[in-house]
């Protein structure tokens, strides 16, 4: 496979149940894999929310082999628009052959497209091959403590 033929594909409402698939696949492994009770409204909530979040497949060619959600937020900290990794899922196959620089290279070309000012992501302390790929790709961790609160 080229990492040439890597492209990001905006998920489309009919597509939702694959979405859903990867989704659920990238939870598989998550400690907290109780986080699914909010996957089905989330995934919902994508479909009337794009300019906040925009779904992407990851194809290589016409195959899905991934998929990532960007959201978007204004930070005066960072001087304007944010886009936040939320979700990066690719196949088993396709890891560790390039497809992940690839695919970072694309966010990055949104992110500057839609003038973006920072791009930031969160990982679980426990996934250092995470840890790995994002440092080796130019992010640095955040001494921030982070927050938050269910509604």
């Amino acid at each position: 496979m080229s990492t040439k033929d890597v492209s990001l594909v905006k998920v489309h409402p009919g597509e939702m149940d694959f979405l859903r698939e990867y989704v659920e696949a990238l939870y598989a492994h998550d400690e907290d894999f109780d986080a699914m009770v909010f996957i089905e409204d989330g995934i919902k909530s994508l479909l009337r929310n794009e300019v906040l979040a925009t779904a992407y497949f990851i194809r290589s060619g016409e195959d899905r082999i991934g998929y990532v959600i960007l959201t978007r937020y204004h930070s005066v900290e960072k001087g304007g628009l944010n886009i936040f990794i939320d979700e990066l899922y690719v196949e088993e196959p396709f890891r560790r052959g390039g497809v992940g620089a690839a695919v970072m290279a694309k966010i990055t070309e949104i992110a500057r497209q839609e003038g973006a000012r920072s791009l930031s992501v969160q990982a679980e302390p426990y996934n250092k091959a995470a840890h790995s790929f994002f440092e080796g790709h130019g992010f640095q961790p955040n001494p921030n403590l982070n927050f938050e609160r269910q509604l």
